[in-house]
């Protein structure tokens, strides 16, 4: 693209070269005109210098013209190049939005799971808990049956033991 716009560069000089060409042709002309129009002449010599005037003003109409559509293309193509650059540009930034919004996506599906995990964490520590105080409340139940366990045996050992003395002391008498 960069060889096109050189060489628009370069065909603009030249135009601009030809108007200023034609430009001078038409004052020579004009000059010469001005110059003879004290001689008379011949119509065949009015009629050449006529066309030749007319030659000229219709080489720096179209040669203006030119320059100026050639001034038309060269804006026109900056623009679509600028154009392609700015589509390049944009093509560029929604792929990296894509890769942000896909890294944010993943690191927002990482926290909800993180979040999922804490959740179940925190159901299974509740679980533990409520685990742990049947365990202690149980150990508690063991620990009193146990305590009442011993209170009776001794009371049956000691009932025992008078009744025992007493049969004893029967059999004494």
């Amino acid at each position: 693209m960069a060889k096109a716009m050189y060489a628009l560069k370069i065909i603009f000089g030249f135009i601009f070269v030809l108007f200023i060409d034609t430009i001078s042709r038409l004052s020579r002309i004009e000059s010469e005109v001005e110059g003879e129009k004290s001689h008379h002449h011949d119509y065949s010599y009015e009629t050449s210098i006529k066309a030749k005037r007319f030659y000229a003003q219709r080489n720096l109409y179209l040669t203006g013209f030119t320059l100026f559509l050639s001034l038309i293309l060269e804006r026109t193509s900056a623009l679509v190049l600028e154009l392609l650059q700015r589509e390049e540009e944009l093509k560029k930034a929604k792929t990296e939005t894509a890769e942000v919004t896909k890294g944010q996506q993943r690191l927002i599906d990482m926290e909800d799971d993180y979040k999922k995990k804490v959740d179940v964490l925190n159901v299974q520590i509740k679980e533990l808990k409520r685990q742990n105080l049947d365990f202690e409340t149980l150990k508690k139940q063991a620990s009193q049956q146990s305590v009442e366990y011993n209170r009776l045996a001794d009371e049956h050992n000691k009932l025992e033991r008078s009744l025992s003395g007493k049969t004893e002391v029967k059999k004494d008498i």
